[in-house]
């Protein structure tokens, strides 16, 4: 594939030049041989070769990341919708997406998710600062709040060919997310920008992996909840065809699982993490302390460790 697109390109470091004066535009050449990104370009900007796919998805977001800005839903639409006449904050925050590792997932201050408890309490919960787009081993890995996002990721991912269509999804979370949904992804070839709008306005924290059941993207799904599902699935080996998202909830580690060993709960997400082409990561701050969940995801992964 060889294609040209134009950006702006910064001068470099320490020239004294003023950056809005003497950005300059140029062409780019986008070629892929095996794996291998090459960037071609005149003037200042300098020429990087990537072998890995972290190196590949840092240049394709310059071709299109939906969630390059933060944004707020305000209409009683995706996890706004829950309580939305109840509730007298009307408007949810949406983090932005940033290329990282483990050091850049920061809490945030801005509410993501809010809604009444079991106990009719009003629960105002901040996520992320940022999503962070990462890789664990090798492995493309996506972090965010609130789960429903995990679907745009997903297809993002089929989009840069690191997926295809009928993937296993070992779904390791301590609810199920299979509430009914009867929205529907549009048909045909879909756009990421189509998916983006469907992953925030039509979807849910419960209920976005049926939609992805019925387009064919998700062709079964493992469910790990409990000891179970741990049990049922620990010796479970992917074929030579199949394959296989691991979609992470950190409430798996929320303190009415404490019952678990946590050794328990790093084996079977580390079984799968390993033969995952994709790893998926919520925060989820409705249901656990973010603070909590950050650490767990560093304990698990052995971030910062090596």
């Amino acid at each position: 594939m060889n294609f040209g697109f134009s950006v702006w390109s910064a001068p470099p470091a320490n020239t004294g030049e003023k950056a809005e004066s003497n950005w300059i535009t140029m062409r780019l050449k986008l070629m892929f041989f095996t794996g291998n990104i090459f960037l071609f370009g005149k003037g200042r900007f300098h020429c990087i070769i990537g072998t890995t796919h972290l190196a590949k998805e840092q240049v394709l977001t310059i071709l299109g990341n939906m969630y390059k800005k933060s944004f707020y839903l305000t209409e009683p639409v995706g996890n706004n919708a829950f309580s939305y006449e109840k509730r007298a904050n009307k408007s949810l925050f949406v983090p932005s997406l940033m290329n990282g590792n483990f050091s850049d997932i920061k809490q945030g201050s801005e509410t993501v998710f809010e809604d009444f408890d079991e106990k009719n309490i009003l629960r105002s919960c901040t996520g992320l600062r940022n999503f962070v787009r990462m890789e664990w081993n090798g492995i493309p890995m996506r972090v965010f709040d609130n789960h429903n996002h995990a679907l745009y990721f997903w297809y993002e991912a089929r989009s840069h060919g690191i997926i295809g269509t009928k993937n296993t999804l070992v779904h390791i979370d301590e609810h199920s997310d299979l509430w009914e949904n009867a929205n529907n992804l549009p048909s045909g070839e879909l756009k990421l920008k189509e998916v983006f709008h469907f992953t925030n306005h039509q979807c849910n924290v419960g209920n976005y992996i049926e939609p992805t059941l019925r387009e064919g993207l998700i062709e079964k799904v493992l469910r790990i909840e409990d000891t179970i599902g741990m049990g049922k699935y620990a010796s479970y080996e992917k074929g030579e065809k199949e394959s296989l998202i691991l979609n992470l909830d950190l409430d798996f580690f929320a303190p009415e699982l404490d019952y678990i060993p946590f050794e328990d709960k790093k084996r079977i997400i580390l079984h799968f993490a390993r033969q995952a082409k994709l790893i998926t990561v919520a925060t989820s701050p409705f249901f656990i302390d973010q603070k909590r969940a950050i650490e767990m995801l560093g304990k698990v992964f052995e971030f910062g460790e090596n």
